[in-house]
């Protein structure tokens, strides 16, 4: 087990990186740590905990202290007073790597702005407001509930309505509800996703393109499809 002692400790030789596998914690040392017996696998470091001690350390010419690969975040640790000389916790690069999980969301995220993009952006609730000739918030809030008007998270957390599922005349293309209901997305996101890009069950067609012709049912049975193999 690494261990990361307090500013009084005796680092190795050469810490080197943090090993590979399960996460492992941080410990400061109280006492002589000169008298400290380290288990297998544990090398003593010293954490400056602040920027002047940090570069006191790099100026030592006496050979005792090596500058480890370990990335610090300086500051006072978890349950020390703010004027305490506790090390702050000494973290290896690998750590702050964003998982497959995360990257997943990351990549989830280009998509949806892609296709938000590509589909012509979105309208504010205002400008909804003026299609719908001048229809209150209220009634914007419950089309969208209800699912026949497709709102996304915009800046700020604010919705946004994708323009796509406008018709000319800016009437609401027929059908969203339905849609929405044979797909059983729970994020609007993977709801435009579908609606905007080429779908082999509609002959590579956008299935909002068939909605606006008005071919609802062949749009709900690739929803259906597609809603199953998601579940």
């Amino acid at each position: 087990m690494t261990q990361a002692p307090s500013t009084t400790a005796t680092p190795a030789d050469n810490p080197g990186e943090l090993a590979e596998g399960p996460p492992v914690h941080a410990y400061t040392v109280t006492g002589d740590a000169a008298t400290v017996r380290l288990p297998k696998g544990a090398v003593m470091a010293v954490i400056p905990a602040n920027a002047e001690a940090d570069a006191a350390l790099s100026r030592d010419r006496s050979g005792r202290f090596k500058r480890s690969g370990w990335i610090v975040a300086h500051g006072t640790a978890k349950g020390f007073k703010p004027d305490s000389r506790a090390a702050s916790i000494a973290v290896s690069r690998e750590a702050f790597e964003p998982d497959a999980r995360a990257r997943a969301l990351l990549r989830g995220l280009e998509y949806a702005r892609a296709d938000l993009r590509d589909a012509g952006g979105a309208y504010d609730i205002d400008q909804v407001r003026a299609l719908l000739h001048d229809v209150s918030r209220q009634a914007v809030d419950k089309r969208v509930k209800e699912g026949s008007l497709l709102a996304v998270p915009g800046p700020s957390n604010r919705r946004r309505f994708p323009t796509v599922q406008f018709r000319d005349d800016g009437a609401v293309i027929d059908g969203l509800k339905e849609v929405q209901e044979a797909l059983g997305y729970s994020s609007p996101w993977s709801v435009l996703n579908f609606l905007v890009n080429p779908d082999d069950n509609l002959n590579d067609e956008r299935p909002i393109d068939v909605l606006r012709r008005g071919e609802l049912n062949r749009v709900l049975d690739s929803a259906r499809r597609i809603g199953v193999q998601g579940a």
